[in-house]
């Protein structure tokens, strides 16, 4: 595995690039809407941007460096932040960290620009980057089976369903949810794009 960090890398219409500090703000009142939330954070995070923004500068401090994979995702036409994708170690059910080459994967973009094909134009170029350049062997994630358009996204990129579902609980749900675990070996990704 190649340890080089969030490159920034070009779409047809977006920039995929490591979070600087005029996104914070923007990227946390994204995730302050409920229909970004619900389903992606597991981790404690305030709605007040005061409490918040020294966890936020924590992050950001470490957008450049070499084992970060994380970027913001801004339109190219307005450069507007619309959300942010990264890819992180991967934890099994129990809680530890897995071989650093299998990675897991998570987005959540701005409900304004979704549904324009702009999340799998992202992710697209992100698992051809992680695959190809940084040569990871594998991602593992999942998805809420409660939210469809996540997973569909998901298999739509080539990702395969696996045998076992799990459960999670969300920041800003009461209840645990189950998921959909999913994964993608390099085999899978490179059969389905030679």
């Amino acid at each position: 595995m190649n340890f080089i960090g969030s490159k920034v890398i070009e779409t047809e219409r977006l920039l995929l690039r490591p979070t600087q500090e005029t996104d914070l703000k923007t990227l946390w009142e994204i995730l302050c809407i409920l229909d970004v939330n619900k389903y992606y954070l597991t981790t404690k995070m305030s709605l007040d941007w005061e409490e918040e923004k020294v966890w936020q500068y924590k992050k950001l401090e470490r957008a450049h460096y070499p084992d970060t994979f994380q970027w913001s995702i801004i339109l190219k036409e307005n450069n507007e932040c619309i959300g942010q994708i990264s890819v992180h170690e991967a934890s099994l059910e129990d809680g530890k960290t897995t071989d650093v080459s299998i990675r897991g994967i998570g987005w959540f973009i701005n409900p304004k620009h979704q549904h324009k094909g702009l999340a799998t134009e992202c992710a697209s170029e992100i698992l051809k980057y992680m695959f190809e350049e940084v040569g990871i062997h594998e991602i593992k994630t999942g998805a809420a089976i409660k939210n469809i358009a996540s997973w569909k996204l998901m298999e739509k990129l080539g990702f395969q369903r696996r045998n076992s579902n799990y459960q999670m609980k969300y920041t800003f749900l009461e209840e645990p949810e189950e998921l959909y675990s999913y994964g993608m070996t390099k085999e899978e990704y490179k059969k389905r794009n030679t």
